[in-house]
């Protein structure tokens, strides 16, 4: 935006003096020739650029120059065009403080720019240069970075960085985006006008031709600031739908297609919410907005930093606000935002690089345009020469008083016309079945503008000219009579499908250049952003668009339309490879209306989606695809029939769907990204089709699913069946031991959605139940759980919770599958995750255990187990897991005794003592895994965790655990009570609700309510004692054994004592004698310990 001094002339300041004196001095006013002198030699010796601090001057110039060209003074237009185009070079600072200080010179510079747009009349050379001059601006003078670095940005914004961010918020507080979009409003309605041959001309330009080439360069420019989503909430409020939808229209060849699409791309990614919004409604027509009538009328509050809530304050029944100035500019995105519409994620001509500029955060909103920024020229030059004596020009332009929509003849702003009331009024709830019941056949865009208005408009166009676009140039003026009235409001979308439907089916047919296929393929980018809208789907159905859709989705698979599609647009360049992916999902998209599904049903979209995934001999027209090319078709292809084949699960069927996906899932190598998809696929269309899981589970799906698990399709060994698991487990007591070629794991999200599939293919279903277990699935999935020791058990995980959820609903309702997982060790592995898991897996693993115990055998299992690292047992451990939540709550006083009778399970509503939270080492977290937490822990209420724990040591028996010891049994008391106290809870609910709602319960009412209360406390009452009797046992038993304890260790002294005494004796030495009787001793004993042998021999022998 700035440069440095070097270079600067000396003395502009009192060049610019003498320039303006020229200008309002009594003698010099109407010297004309050497204004236009003066201009360009500024210019000359500015050519480098202007100083900021000179820019009011140079604004009064402006304004005067503008002033004297709007009254008709000829010789100003080449003078002006060099002077906007100075404003193309970087601003000079001449301090270092002057880019911060005198901002608002550039602001007020670039509205009266503005001014230029915003005028009719204007010489087409002048609207050229300055929208040229804005697109250098806006892009920075050719420096816009790229979204990387944009997004990279988190703090404050540097170098290219801080320069693109600053002169997208100048344009922005300058209004001047609806100042543009009204000039090419008058573009637009240029093509209206009928071509004059030259001899009717005399010889003299078209002044229609010359403002229909003004279309180019101002989409440029609006492009250029289109990265910005102020801007484009700016866009949309002052009628830039209407202008890209009668732009459209001009065709595939015109120089401004490209420019409208991918201006219309940026509006749909920049601010969504309100360009979908805006298709529905009553928009003003082509001409009001020509006239000014979609500029905002008054400055609204900033928007927000990402243009979200920029949308929400629109559309509200109002076209009344704008989106005004924000404190400052923030961007994000990637340079992968392009290709959020291809689920295969490969780009086009504009998505391959990736280099397209994301999302434009809080900058400067657009302002307000105030009805007097064009009133230069009726207030006159004496107006203009009186701000000449200010330094600072302020008041140069924006100080003038609002000008009133009727103004004086002399005016120059005679067809600027005020916003009617109710203009921005919805199109109403009749619009889609309107859309529906249109019996006609689609007209051009200009004639779809009315087609929803009260009355159609039927007027000619006015003969002669050009009605609004050059009213003021010569030989366009109107030929007598009073003006006819512009066409009411309609909705625009019904015109934008017709335009863009319209160019897409002339590149289908036409487009052979590949300048014309990265149009092409824009186009249906844009075409998939806007089908997620239901007013524009029904439009593009009406308008005949998913007719050539169907045909370029399913050609050359199931023949030719030459009709309908080009040969040379079914080729394998990477264009076209791209045009198949595009247009896959835009069908799909379109599949959503019935009409639409109906027509690519019998059209066999299903069955050309199905070549791509089936695993056997390819198709001819499929086997023209490279590798890379036909890895990518098949993503896209599972992707779609993810949301195609639960819309018409008869025709998946027919079509052989189940069974293609059964080979394909079973194929010795399917590639993990092609397996998660498929998977993804079946998992969805079990949920929404149940009907799909009896044939899929005859057809042999769950071996299949099973050997996922287990890693045995796509390692190489494993071939893709599991009927050697039939047998029993290993000596390895997992899945394994039995499974060659297991070495390598498939990637966890393959495993997790197999595992999502078998639990939706088995839940409330025997058969398939049955199935799983003659196909090893007790071994597998028990071989998955005891494999979860190797988690990080400070992280939640998913794959966990769904290993745990196809055991409870696969392996659990079965009684012979649950009697093989307990006697292969499944509850010891519950046991042990429950243990040592992540605490917010409790809840599904507490499910788990308690269907299981609702079988009396399965109780020895949970009895005899300890734990690996303190030896305590099942029913300490479930004590444990209660007494972590009786911490949080308070339940229990520091005595061991409820702490709270009249609502024991609300406790004290304090920590009895400090837990760690579960997300305390999770300081750096990603975003990701953020929400993973987040979910996960939702799903882990307390009353969840202690109802189970409650009906576990119901369906075992409270008295069923003798080893707990007293203290043990004082708080399994209070978990026995569980069920009356959390009755308690209710009934005191229901007390709080009537106190709260004024509601007076009637006499039984009242005394149901208060019996269930005392109930409660007296039962609390109740559980206090029996607590108090078995602490005080414990208490006696403790002493005992305290007792016994100093006993023991009184003997163990005593012992000590002759121990030590014995020990004393043996040291002291013997005397001679002593040791000689010792040694006789020893001698005799010896001899009397030997015996002789003797050898009998007789009958006894």
């Amino acid at each position: 935006m700035t440069q440095s001094m070097s270079g600067a002339p000396a003395g502009p300041t009192v060049e610019l003096e003498k320039l303006i004196a020229l200008f309002t001095g009594p003698n010099s006013a109407d010297l004309y020739d050497r204004h236009g002198a003066a201009i360009q030699r500024l210019c000359k010796n500015n050519a480098s650029g202007f100083a900021i601090r000179d820019l009011p001057k140079v604004q009064q110039v402006l304004e005067l120059s503008l002033a004297l060209l709007k009254r008709g003074s000829a010789g100003f237009t080449e003078p002006l065009c060099e002077l906007v185009g100075t404003f193309s070079k970087p601003f000079i600072r001449r301090t270092a403080t002057d880019e911060f200080k005198m901002l608002n010179h550039i602001t007020s510079l670039l509205t009266t720019v503005g001014d230029i747009f915003r005028s009719p009349g204007m010489p087409p050379p002048l609207v050229a240069v300055a929208a040229k001059t804005i697109a250098t601006f806006a892009n920075a003078y050719g420096n816009r970075p790229n979204a990387l670095d944009l997004a990279s940005q988190h703090v404050e914004a540097e170098g290219p960085q801080r320069q693109y961010l600053t002169n997208q918020s100048l344009l922005g507080k300058s209004g001047m985006v609806a100042d543009v979009i009204a000039a090419l409003a008058r573009s637009a309605l240029a093509d209206r006008v009928p071509p004059t041959s030259p001899s009717a001309r005399g010889g003299a330009p078209d002044p229609a031709e010359q403002a229909r080439a003004l279309a180019a360069p101002l989409l440029a420019a609006l492009l250029s600031v289109s990265y910005n989503a102020d801007s484009c909430v700016a866009m949309v409020e002052a009628g830039v739908l209407q202008c890209v939808a009668a732009l459209l229209g001009r065709g595939s060849h015109a120089d401004t297609s490209g420019a409208a699409v991918e201006l219309l791309w940026n509006l749909l990614e920049q601010a969504p919410g309100l360009a979908r919004a805006a298709l529905s409604r009553a928009l003003p027509s082509l001409e009001a907005v020509a006239a000014g009538a979609g500029l905002p009328k008054a400055p609204a509050t900033p928007a927000s930093g990402n243009g979200e809530a920029a949308e929400q304050q629109h559309w509200n029944g109002s076209q009344d606000g704008a989106a005004g100035p924000g404190a400052g500019a923030s961007f994000s995105g990637g340079a992968g935002s392009r290709s959020a519409p291809m689920s295969s994620g490969v780009g086009g001509s504009r998505l391959a690089n990736g280099s397209r500029l994301g999302s434009a955060g809080g900058g400067a909103g657009i302002g307000s345009i105030p009805a007097s920024r064009g009133s230069v020229a009726a207030s006159g030059l004496s107006a203009i020469a009186e701000g000449s004596t200010r330094g600072d020009g302020a008041g140069s332009c924006t100080g003038s008083e609002p000008a009133s929509p009727s103004r004086a003849p002399g005016g120059v702003d005679d067809d600027w016309q005020q916003l009617p009331d109710g203009a921005a009024a919805g199109a109403g709830p009749g619009y889609e079945a309107a859309v529906s019941r249109r019996a006609c056949s689609p007209g051009s865009a200009s004639s779809a503008l009315d087609e929803f208005a009260d009355e159609p408009d039927i007027r000619p166009l006015r003969p002669g000219g050009l009605a609004v676009v050059a009213e003021e140039s010569p030989g366009y003026s109107a030929d007598g009579g009073a003006e006819p009235p512009p066409p009411p409001d309609a909705p625009v979308v019904q015109a934008l499908a017709d335009a863009l439907g319209g160019l897409l089916r002339e590149l289908l047919l036409s487009g052979f250049s590949k300048a014309d296929k990265e149009l092409r393929n824009d186009c249906m980018v844009v075409m998939g952003l806007l089908l997620e809208d239901g007013a524009f789907a029904a439009a593009a159905s009406y308008s005949g668009v998913f007719e050539a859709l169907i045909a370029a989705g399913t050609c050359p698979e199931l023949g030719a339309a030459p009709a309908l599609v080009a040969n040379y647009a079914l080729s394998t360049d990477v264009l076209d490879h791209e045009l198949r992916l595009l247009v896959w999902a835009a069908l799909v998209q379109g599949c959503l209306r019935p009409e639409v599904l109906e027509q690519a049903v019998a059209s066999g979209l299903v069955r050309v989606l199905l070549l791509y995934v089936s695993p056997g001999e390819a198709h001819p027209a499929v086997r023209r695809w490279n590798p890379d090319q036909m890895a990518t078709l098949r993503s896209g292809a599972l992707s779609r029939l993810h949301t195609l084949s639960p819309l018409c699960p008869e025709e998946y069927e027919r079509a052989g769907g189940p069974g293609t996906l059964l080979a394909f899932v079973g194929a010795t190598n399917p590639g993990p990204i092609h397996l998660e998809a498929a998977l993804r696929h079946l998992h969805r269309l079990f949920t929404m089709v149940p009907e799909s899981r009896d044939a899929l589970g005859g057809a042999g799906i769950i071996p299949v699913l099973l050997g996922v698990v287990a890693d045995t399709v796509g390692s190489g060994a494993g071939g893709g069946t599991l009927g050697h698991l039939a047998g029993e487990r290993g000596a390895g007591n997992g899945a394994s031991a039995l499974l060659p070629g297991s070495a390598s794991l498939q990637p966890e999200p393959v495993r997790h959605f197999a595992l999502l599939c078998l639990t939706a293919l088995c839940s409330v279903h025997a058969e398939n139940q049955r199935r799983l277990r003659k196909g090893g699935g007790v071994g597998v999935l028990l071989g998955a759980l005891e494999k979860l020791r190797g988690l990080d058990a400070l992280l939640p995980a998913p794959y966990a919770v769904a290993v745990l959820d196809c055991v409870w609903a696969a392996v659990v309702p079965d009684r012979k599958s649950a009697a093989k997982l307990l006697v292969d060790g499944g509850m010891a592995a519950l046991l042990d995750h429950l243990e040592q898991g992540n605490k917010s897996h409790r809840p599904i693993v507490l499910r788990v255990l308690s269907d299981l115990l609702e079988n009396p055998r399965s109780h020895p299992f949970f009895h005899d187990w300890q734990s690996d690292l303190n030896k305590q047992t099942a029913a300490h451990l479930l004590l444990s897991v209660w007494m972590e939540e009786d911490a949080l709550r308070g339940i229990t006083g520091p005595d061991g005794l409820l702490a709270n009778t009249a609502r024991p399970l609300a406790g004290l509503g304090k920590r009895a003592k400090w837990l760690p939270p579960e997300n305390v080492a999770y300081g750096n977290m990603s975003p990701a895994k953020k929400e993973t937490l987040s979910i996960m822990m939702d799903g882990l209420p307390s009353e969840i965790v202690l109802a189970k724990i409650y009906g576990i040591f119901k369906v075992l028996g409270f008295d069923a655990c003798p080893y707990l010891d007293p203290a043990d049994h004082a708080v399994l008391a209070a978990v026995e009570k569980y069920a009356k106290f959390r009755q308690g809870e209710v009934w005191r609910a229901i007390q709080e609700e009537f106190a709260e709602g004024g509601v007076k319960p009637t006499a039984p009412d009242r005394a149901r309510l208060e019996s269930g209360t005392e109930m409660s406390e007296s039962l609390a009452a109740a559980v206090r004692e029996a607590q108090a009797r078995l602490l005080g046992r414990a208490q006696e038993g403790q002493r005992v054994a305290e007792a016994r304890l100093f006993e023991g260790m009184r003997q163990q002294a005593r012992l000590e004592a002759e121990y030590r005494t014995i020990a004393l004796q043996e040291k002291t030495p013997l005397t001679l004698a002593e040791m000689r009787r010792a040694k006789e001793q020893k001698v005799t004993m010896l001899k009397n310990s030997l015996q002789s042998f003797q050898f009998q021999h007789g009958e006894h022998d």
